[in-house]
């Protein structure tokens, strides 16, 4: 071998070891911060996220908080402090001080606050139009109590209800794309509403649920985390119906649960993760998953479909469409 080839193999060689180094430099790693990873909305986070690990080959890392509010700030540091983390993805609305304070104080490590919009600029948040999917809830039990007892297990009260874990504006949010979507549908159906003050109760849960199916609303939705436990199993012991939140609740009380709004977490967090993975840096702003999107759904469950008239199921998909066309503007005056 000449030394002119020698030298070539070498650079060819060097050259390589570079690249080689650049695409282990380049390797998206992330982590994930909550308390709240073995329930409902976190396991769907936790699936989007192990789906982005399968198909991309991040590394990724999952912090449980735990109940320890005085770890918090010690934990956002712990995860930041050293900058390995491409994104932080962070669920919770206890968390919100600690990751206000970790974002100032570790100005280039972005953090993805997942299902609502904080104060701070320097954070990316993954926000749901969770009034939409909540819109279509609406539509159907206002329908469903329209119809009253025409349909099995329903009432003639004319009302519907709805609990709430804590009194917050995404709960809020939830509470009004229902109401909207209720009025719209069938105006004379009454909402009755009540929260929790808690989303770790579902003895509370329980108990709310039942006030309201003796008040008279037929179908109760659930927007109250593990309290919302208890709405579930209220609904099968009074035989009476409810809808389950953030993931498909319908196993939970079968026959009982007429639908599940589904705010996919998992559709969020990989659609965030494959962006950085095709090298589109995600930077601090709101973004929003919506109807359109796949962001939000409502999906009405198998065993009780049988039930809704053909009528009510296409009131529903029309109220889809015309909240994904801009038909429907939610919160404003139709």
């Amino acid at each position: 071998m000449s030394a002119w080839t020698r030298r070539f193999a070498a650079l060819c060689g060097a050259s390589l070891m570079m690249l080689g180094s650049a695409a282990a430099q380049d390797k998206v790693s992330v982590a994930a911060i909550s308390g709240y990873f073995a329930q409902g909305f976190g396991v769907s986070i936790v699936n989007g996220l192990n789906k982005a690990k399968d198909d991309f080959g991040i590394d990724l890392k999952l912090i449980d908080t735990g109940n320890r509010a005085l770890d918090y700030e010690e934990q956002f540091a712990n995860a930041a402090k050293d900058g390995q983390y491409d994104l932080i993805f962070v669920m919770g609305w206890e968390l919100a001080d600690a990751l206000q304070k970790a974002a100032a104080a570790y100005p280039n490590q972005r953090f993805v606050f997942i299902d609502g919009v904080l104060d701070s600029d320097k954070i990316i948040y993954a926000n749901f139009s969770e009034e939409q999917g909540s819109y279509l809830a609406g539509t159907l039990a206002g329908l469903m109590a329209e119809k009253g007892s025409a349909i099995a297990k329903m009432g003639d009260g004319k009302a519907i209800g709805f609990v709430g874990g804590r009194d917050i504006p995404v709960i809020r949010n939830f509470l009004k794309g229902y109401e909207a979507g209720s009025k719209d549908a069938a105006p004379d159906v009454r909402v009755d509403a009540v929260f929790a003050g808690t989303f770790d109760d579902p003895a509370k849960g329980s108990e709310l649920t039942l006030a309201l199916y003796e008040q008279g609303a037929d179908v109760v939705f659930n927007v109250a985390g593990p309290t919302g436990e208890g709405v579930m199993q209220a609904s099968a012991a009074a035989d009476k119906y409810s809808i389950g939140v953030d993931i498909d609740m319908c196993a939970t009380a079968p026959g009982n649960v007429v639908a599940s709004m589904l705010k996919r977490g998992d559709v969020a967090v990989y659609t965030l993760v494959k962006e950085e993975v095709e090298g589109k840096k995600v930077t601090p702003g709101v973004r929003t998953f919506d109807l359109a999107s796949g962001g939000v759904e409502l999906k009405m469950c198998d065993d009780v479909a049988a039930n809704i008239p053909a009528e009510i199921k296409d009131k529903v998909e029309a109220a889809r469409k015309a909240v994904i066309d801009g038909t429907v503007k939610i919160g404003e005056a139709q």
